[in-house]
């Protein structure tokens, strides 16, 4: 779609140069003509030029950015911030696919996680993509659910190994591209190393996994568990012991994304310093533990969205996320709400967050709640002090702007959806033949 929106932005920006270039314009004689220079200016010229080649050359080095202190043995974690050991630092991180449905609660594990993406899927169902850096000793995970393709861009940059049971249609071309290292239950090389448990569920909220699983499945695949020599974490923490206060910020001791059928909120406790989550009206809870889900920080990503084939299809629910544009946001810590703006350059390059001031964002360290938020329905997003005190997170001219833009690449998005998936299903036969005509998913499963 980016490749689409880019050829008809570029073919009326093309346009528009054009047709600017030909109005107004005045031939500029005076460029032609050599101005008059006298022989003394000459002299006093050739002089001066003669004094400063003899001047030494000085060269100001700027100083280095101070390191953060890192204790010996130690290193900082690229999902929190945190010191921990040497050792897990280099291990690649998992990320599950987790079922977010009122039947798939209590989760188990969840609480585990060092960073969550949650967004709605289809009929106003939100799923959330936990990233895990230490699966030791969890023995179930889950209840887990299919993959969407957005998830796979909003946590490419963490180098995760990819854990879900089945796909959307839309995710297959980026599941079977080399740019993901996927372990699905419906693969049938790592069928075997999920397991259902009815335990807590039925029906189709039973798939779990644990690290036995996750290890053999890894082993199955043949995918490495340490990250490649260059790899950087794609965020910008706060060294351990400082704290980024957001003073000034907007009041947000009680934020609600607005979704509507989980009705998640957070609450802050100020003693804490984080924030508890809540949904279904009720604490958000680890059923492995019993504790309450909490993070240090929460942010908010504005994203255009839209439905996959809506003008094709009479039931149409697939809903595909506009990853790469770039827009505003939030991010929120310590009880404060600041604006900010994001930035993914492609589908698999990590997000860079900005201030206000346009410098790149510095995050609390601890454990990040991140959300997206459709433009469409931005008016729905609260924040204040409690519930009762609680107003929309942008002005009414900062929601209409949203909305307007959400309408206009819709608008966009319909115009061109035909070529845009003949494109995504020309790179999945590309990729299948460059892994010898096997396909990374199996054919003939079932999405669910």
């Amino acid at each position: 779609m980016k490749k689409i929106l880019g050829l008809i932005l570029t073919a009326a920006l093309t346009a528009s140069l054009l047709t600017g270039c030909t109005m107004g314009h005045t031939e500029d004689t005076t460029q032609n003509e050599e101005p008059v220079v006298s022989s003394e200016e000459e002299s006093s010229v050739e002089e001066s030029s003669a004094e400063e080649s003899l001047a030494p050359e000085v060269t100001v080095t700027p100083e280095p950015e101070p390191e953060e202190p890192i204790p010996a043995g130690m290193a900082k974690s690229s999902l929190t911030g945190e010191y921990i050991s040497q050792e897990l630092e280099a291990k690649r991180p998992y990320s599950f696919m987790i079922d977010n449905s009122k039947a798939a609660v209590p989760q188990s594990g969840i609480g585990s996680a060092s960073m969550y993406f949650e967004a709605p899927v289809e009929g106003a169902y939100t799923r959330i993509n936990a990233v895990f850096e230490d699966i030791s000793g969890l023995t179930r995970i889950g209840p887990l659910r299919s993959c969407r393709d957005y998830f796979l861009s909003i946590t490419a940059g963490l180098d995760r190994l990819f854990v879900h049971y089945g796909q959307a249609a839309y995710a297959l071309p980026y599941l079977e591209s080399d740019d993901v290292d996927n372990i699905s239950g419906l693969l049938g090389s790592t069928y075997g190393c999920f397991y259902r448990d009815y335990t807590y569920h039925s029906g189709e909220h039973t798939a779990y996994i644990g690290e036995e699983g996750l290890l053999k499945a890894m082993d199955i695949r043949g995918y490495s568990d340490t990250h490649p020599d260059d790899y950087e974490t794609p965020y910008n923490f706060a060294w351990v012991g400082e704290e980024v206060t957001n003073e000034g910020g907007d009041e947000a001791s009680y934020v609600a994304t607005g979704y509507p059928y989980n009705t998640p909120y957070f609450v802050y406790n100020p003693d804490e310093g984080v924030y508890y989550r809540y949904q279904f009206n009720e604490p958000h809870i680890d059923v492995e533990t019993g504790e309450q889900l909490k993070v240090k920080n929460i942010i908010l990503e504005y994203q255009n969205y839209d439905i996959y084939q809506r003008t094709k299809i009479e039931h149409a629910v697939y809903l595909h996320f506009d990853t790469t544009a770039g827009g505003k946001g939030k991010y929120i810590t310590n009880g404060k709400a600041v604006d900010i703006t994001w930035e993914r350059k492609s589908f698999w390059e990590p997000v860079t967050y900005y201030d206000a001031d346009g410098n790149e964002l510095k995050i609390n360290t601890g454990k990040t709640w991140t959300c997206l938020i459709q433009n469409q329905y931005l008016g729905n997003c609260v924040i204040g002090a409690d519930a009762a005190s609680a107003v929309c997170i942008e002005s009414p001219e900062e929601v209409a702007e949203a909305e307007q833009y959400n309408a206009d690449w819709k608008a966009a998005y319909a115009y061109g959806e035909d070529q845009y998936l003949t494109i995504m299903n020309t790179e999945r036969l590309q990729a299948i033949a460059s892994h010898g005509g096997k396909s990374k998913v199996e054919e003939g499963t079932v999405n669910h």
